[in-house]
């Protein structure tokens, strides 16, 4: 498969950001995995009846406890975070990212994350209560031939030597689609937000007739008192990698305490499925992957949960300086591969399953 989506392979880093991570192969480690197949499905049971009950209760009484008990489910034993200092040095381990250091002066909670899953969502809603998310919203895009780079884009550069085996095909991504236009942004709630997770940004059909979009992050931001969250890459990566990052200003936003939060989650075994959720089904995707993770997968998994505030940071190039940080708390690597190049993966995607 990884071979059929080549062309999505950054060039700088020899990754294919939109590929899951899998786990290779092997008879000894799947022979125990079909032993142990049966106990997780009876613990999967347990696990789905609790997360379930956990999960109504949160949507209607909005309390993070229950939240917990969800995430706890889904095998999130311990979820601690890790706070860290801006010069990247480890100051400690913390219960909730809210409020580390004080609350803002009347500043608005603004919380930037890594994007992988629908999983982060519930993460960044129980460390923050109350949270809603900024999504972008996109015009309607039609498939055109493009041969130029887009305005402001930089080229993709020459693969590292030793980031690449001697096997390795390279196709150059080429721009076959429009890139789409960002109209504005609007704020979702938890429930609203998931089923566009391992989507591209929704259009405004998408969305409710009442739906206000603003024009710019900064005008999101003074609309809520409510911790907000934002995912600068706009789209689900695989958590090995970030997308090329353009969605984040120049200068950091007056009206807003900004937090960076990162999730790195556990890589697969042959006894649990990736947590990683990069790319969504026409139905019931979402629940497909939480039935692998309940039935099918240990009842333990992990993630590692970094914090550090970055409204300290001034001046020109605030946004890079950001993506630099997340890239170094997560130990992601930064590649040249946009958002909008996800367009041209679902259809490969859909098209592929669809002959299958």
């Amino acid at each position: 498969m990884a071979e059929k989506f080549s062309k999505f392979r950054d060039p700088g880093t020899g990754i294919q950001v939109f590929l899951a991570p899998v786990v290779a192969p092997s008879s000894s480690s799947s022979s125990v995995a079909s032993i142990l197949l049966p106990l997780f499905a009876v613990l999967g049971v347990v696990r789905a009846v609790v997360g379930g009950v956990c999960w109504g209760l949160y949507l209607g009484f909005r309390w993070k406890g229950f939240l917990r008990v969800v995430l706890f489910a889904l095998g999130f034993v311990r979820l601690a975070v890790d706070e860290v200092s801006s010069s990247n040095k480890r100051q400690g381990v913390v219960a909730s990212a809210v409020g580390v250091g004080g609350k803002g002066k009347g500043k608005v909670e603004l919380v930037l994350a890594n994007h992988s899953s629908w999983i982060d969502l519930l993460v960044l809603s129980y460390l923050y209560p109350g949270i809603q998310f900024i999504v972008p919203v996109i015009e309607e895009v039609t498939t055109g031939p493009s041969t130029s780079t887009p305005e402001g884009v930089k080229k993709r550069g020459t693969p590292k030597a030793n980031a690449m085996s001697a096997n390795t095909r390279i196709v150059p991504p080429t721009t076959t689609t429009t890139t789409p236009t960002i109209l504005g942004y609007t704020i979702l709630t938890l429930p609203s937000a998931l089923p566009f997770i391992g989507n591209l940004p929704p259009t405004r059909t998408l969305l409710p007739s009442t739906t206000t979009i603003h024009p710019t992050l900064d005008s999101v931001l003074t609309t809520t008192p409510s911790p907000l969250a934002f995912f600068p890459e706009l789209v689900t990566s695989n958590n090995r990698a970030l997308l090329h990052i353009t969605s984040l200003p120049s200068h950091p936003p007056t009206t807003a305490r900004c937090h960076l939060t990162t999730l790195k989650y556990s890589p697969p075994t042959q006894t649990s499925i990736t947590s990683v959720y990069t790319v969504a089904k026409p139905t019931g995707s979402i629940l497909s992957h939480l039935a692998q993770i309940l039935f099918l997968s240990s009842p333990v998994r992990g993630v590692s949960v970094k914090h550090t505030e970055v409204g300290m940071v001034e001046g020109e190039g605030w946004g890079e300086q950001v993506v630099g940080t997340m890239s170094n708390m997560a130990r992601l690597k930064q590649t040249s591969i946009d958002w909008w190049s996800k367009r041209e993966f679902l259809t490969m995607v859909r098209a592929r399953s669809k002959r299958a």
